[in-house]
């Protein structure tokens, strides 16, 4: 939230997406920062509806911060990330992907 005033300002200035420029077809990150700037004002349902991934992956971040030092004050293990990940959960982030440039594509 600190950073919240810099990043509208800076906003503006941003370029556009050069994908879409080319080919008039939303990229992945397509929204990303109208989800970012929605979700810094607190409207979560415009964060998501600008590009849901992009709106998961911050809300994420906002979750990660607030357990992570819990986690560490409560002495738990660490958790260990799988090397390779899973077929399943790649299998899920790659479908997750597909569903979420389908969807940009469609409202795009």
């Amino acid at each position: 939230m600190a950073l919240r005033p810099l990043w509208l300002e800076i906003v503006p200035f941003l370029p556009a997406c050069p994908f879409r420029v080319l080919t008039g077809i939303p990229c992945l990150s397509c929204g990303t920062t109208h989800a970012a700037v929605a979700l810094l004002e607190g409207r979560v349902m415009d964060a998501f509806a600008a590009n849901p991934l992009a709106a998961l992956a911050g809300a994420a971040f906002v979750v990660g911060g607030v357990v992570a030092p819990l986690w560490v004050v409560s002495r738990l293990p660490m958790p260990v990330t799988p090397t390779p990940l899973p077929r399943w959960l790649r299998a899920g982030a790659f479908a997750a992907l597909a569903a979420s440039w389908a969807y940009l594509i469609v409202i795009g």
